[in-house]
C-alpha cells in the first residue's frame, strides 16, 4: 500500500510539472476573448493595468465551467477583439468567446455552443427617434469596432458609423452627445452606461434589430469530436444548475465606474484588417 501511495504521489507531481502543463496547453483548444463586458472582461480592465487582470464575465464563467468538464486547463487569453477574430479565422485549433453569430460571420467559424441570447438594440439620446434604423441613417451612430453591429450598418449603407474599441467609449460618446444613436447588445449597453456612471433613463431604447446570439465559436476546421465535446459540456453546465447560478451572480453584480483617464492609460489599438 505504501508503495502504491508513493507511486500515485510521483505521478501527480509529474502531471503538475510546468513542462507537462505546457504540453497539455499546446494540444488543447486555445481560447481567446476580448473586453466585452458583461460577457467577457478583466478586473482591472486591460486599459487600466499593464499586467493581466482577473477574467470575469457571464460567458467567461460558463465557458470556464465547460472547459473543466472536457478536461481543458481553463486558460482563456484576453487580447484586442479584432486580433482575436483574425487568429480564429486564420489559425487551427482556436476557440473564441463571446462571439455574436451573424450572417456576415456564418461561414468564417465553427459554432460550438450558444451561451446566451441578447437583443441587438438601437438606443438614442433624448429627442432622437430610434424606432427604426432608417430614422438614424444620416446621424452619427456608435458601434463596437469589428462587431456584427458595425458590419450590419455598413452593409446597409450607413456612412456616419463611429466605431470604438470598447463599448464604454460609446456610452461616454452618448453622454457627451457626440453620437445620436448606438447599436449594441442590450446587456452591453446597460453595463457600459453603468461603467461610466451614466443615467440609463436618459436613453431611448428603440428597435430590436435582431437577436444577438452569443457563442463559443472556433476555427472553421475544428474536428467533429472536439466540437461535440464542448456542446455536451454546455448541456452538463445547464443540467446541474451551474449555468443558473452564474447567471444569478451576474444579475446581482455591482459596477464601480472608473475615471476615463485611468481607462485610457494603457489603451490598446484595434486591429483593422479583414
Amino acid at each position: 500500500m505504501r508503495n502504491l501511495i508513493l507511486l500515485l504521489a510521483t505521478a501527480l507531481a509529474f502531471l503538475s510539472a510546468p513542462g507537462v502543463q505546457a504540453q497539455q496547453r499546446a494540444k488543447e483548444l486555445r481560447l481567446l476573448a476580448g473586453e466585452l463586458p458583461p460577457y467577457t472582461f478583466q478586473i482591472p480592465p486591460a486599459s487600466v493595468e499593464e499586467t493581466p487582470g482577473v477574467g470575469q464575465g457571464f460567458v467567461y464563467e460558463v465557458v470556464n465551467e465547460m472547459a473543466r468538464r472536457v478536461g481543458h486547463t481553463g486558460l482563456i487569453e484576453f487580447m484586442p477583439w479584432g486580433e482575436a477574430q483574425r487568429i480564429a479565422q486564420t489559425k487551427p485549433n482556436i476557440g473564441i468567446l463571446a462571439l455574436t453569430r451573424t450572417p456576415e460571420r456564418e461561414d468564417r467559424y465553427r459554432w460550438l455552443a450558444e451561451i446566451v441570447t441578447d437583443d441587438l438594440i438601437l438606443v438614442g439620446g433624448q429627442g432622437i427617434d430610434v424606432s427604426s434604423l432608417e430614422k438614424v441613417k444620416d446621424r452619427p451612430v456608435g458601434v463596437l469596432s469589428r462587431s456584427g453591429a458595425e458590419a450590419l450598418l455598413k452593409d446597409r449603407g450607413f456612412t456616419r458609423v463611429r466605431p470604438q474599441p470598447e463599448e464604454w467609449l460609446n456610452a461616454r460618446q452618448m453622454q457627451q452627445r457626440r453620437i445620436d444613436a448606438w447599436l449594441a447588445p442590450r446587456l452591453m449597453v446597460i453595463h457600459a452606461m453603468r461603467e461610466v456612471g451614466g443615467n440609463l433613463e436618459a436613453l431611448n431604447f428603440g428597435e430590436i434589430v435582431r437577436k444577438s446570439e452569443i457563442y463559443l465559436a472556433a476555427s472553421k476546421d475544428l474536428p467533429d469530436a472536439e466540437a461535440e465535446k464542448w456542446a455536451k459540456a454546455l448541456k452538463a453546465v445547464k443540467a446541474d444548475g451551474t449555468y443558473q447560478r452564474i447567471a444569478d451572480e451576474y444579475n446581482r453584480m455591482k459596477i464601480v465606474p472608473l475615471p476615463d483617464e485611468m481607462r485610457r492609460r494603457f489603451s490598446q489599438p484595434v486591429w483593422e484588417g479583414r
